[in-house]
């Protein structure tokens, strides 16, 4: 059947180019879940499974090679053990700096065949998928179960559609993704590792913290957060996920919105939050900022007493669930010392980076941002 596609591919890119595929953040609701049905082709045994955009699909009993394509496709697959079924790569994800996990503890995926451009809002390249020949495709997110239909007829491979939920969460998408991806290559007691892990640590977090009353918490505010690129101090999240996980007092958490957002700098100076957390991936732009307008940093109790601190960028393609969780663990030992006291922020980070992806890369990281997790001087220098 594959070479019969080959042979036809350029009417398939014709078609392909028709259809205008694109690929998008969105988030689907459907439910995985699979069937076993015996294939027309003969003895083989094709199972059928619920994406989650609520299609259903066909895909082979055994499942020996994989193309993921898409905000956070590959994480999943990394994570849920298929990393050597990996057939190619999308071209975004080898721009540097590289700074995910699973491509820092997997080089190898970086010397792979390009299937596609990749990065926000692309189309998908019917050619270079159909070359590297995978079993499956796992997409997150195309716009809509129809988009994904047509790209798997377009393709003549069976297309899975996963999701992370709302972005910067760690929702119930992820879970039901890593379930299913697991089921589809057969690695789901590997899947099954690794959503009990997120979920222990989860609850590991905010079981620290539970019985604090709001009154006795100190307020915090995340600034510098990236969205489609780096951000300056204005750019927060409500609900910022590592503040999340530890019951934080957000001071952001008042506005309405739930995604990503530019406040008011009146608004930061009203809230004067006890301290300040930076994502290290728009430090750069806060710096540059600190010198155009010292005087509005003077004017934050936080900044002028000391209390801003690093957080690892984790919205990066989607989330590094091992970053996200290192950072909760760091926010947890500055604003709750007494509960995080036997946390050690860089050795954490290490153990969950191993349990997720294999292997630590807390240094890596720390390298490539130029800190780790500690204090950030904002008015002493650079």
């Amino acid at each position: 059947m594959k070479e019969s596609i080959r042979v036809a591919v350029a009417g398939v890119l014709a078609l392909t180019l028709a259809l205008g595929l694109s690929v998008s953040a969105g988030c689907g609701d459907g439910a995985a879940g699979s069937s076993e049905t015996a294939s027309s082709a003969g003895d083989t045994t094709e199972r059928t499974i619920i994406d989650l955009a609520g299609r259903e699909v066909g895909v082979p009993a055994e499942v020996e090679r994989v193309a993921a394509i898409g905000s956070g496709a590959l994480r999943l697959v990394v994570y849920a053990g298929g990393v050597d079924r990996v057939v190619g790569i999308e071209e975004f994800e080898t721009r540097p700096p590289v700074a995910r996990p699973y491509t820092l503890a997997n080089p190898g995926l970086l010397e792979l065949p390009v299937i596609g451009a990749g990065g926000p809002d692309s189309t998908p390249d019917a050619e270079r998928l159909l070359a590297a020949a995978p079993d499956v495709i796992f997409v997150n997110q195309i716009a809509d179960a129809e988009s994904a239909d047509r790209l798997q007829e377009a393709t003549g491979i069976p297309v899975v559609v996963v999701s992370y939920g709302s972005l910067g969460t760690l929702d119930e998408p992820f879970f039901t993704s890593m379930d299913l991806v697991g089921e589809v290559m057969g690695t789901s007691a590997r899947a099954a590792e690794v959503v009990t892990f997120v979920r222990d640590a989860l609850g590991d977090l905010a079981a620290r913290t539970a019985d604090v009353p709001d009154g006795d918490k100190a307020t915090a505010y995340v600034g510098a957060l990236g969205f489609k690129g780096a951000r300056g101090m204005e750019s927060t999240q409500p609900r910022y996920l590592p503040l999340a996980a530890i019951g934080a007092s957000n001071v952001a958490g008042s506005v309405e919105q739930t995604a990503s957002v530019m406040i008011d700098r009146e608004q930061l100076v009203a809230w004067d939050p006890d301290h300040i957390f930076l994502d290290l991936g728009g430090l750069a732009l806060v710096r540059e900022d600190v010198r155009a307008d010292r005087g509005f940093y003077e004017g934050l109790t936080a900044v002028r007493e000391g209390r801003v601190h690093a957080q690892l960028p984790f919205n990066n393609y989607s989330t590094n669930v091992e970053v996200a969780l290192a950072d909760a663990y760091y926010a947890g030992t500055v604003l709750f010392p007494e509960r995080f006291a036997d946390i050690d922020p860089a050795a954490k980070a290490d153990e969950i980076a191993t349990a997720l992806v294999g292997e630590p890369v807390y240094e890596r990281l720390a390298a490539i941002y130029g800190q780790g997790f500690g204090p950030i001087d904002l008015l002493g220098g650079e």
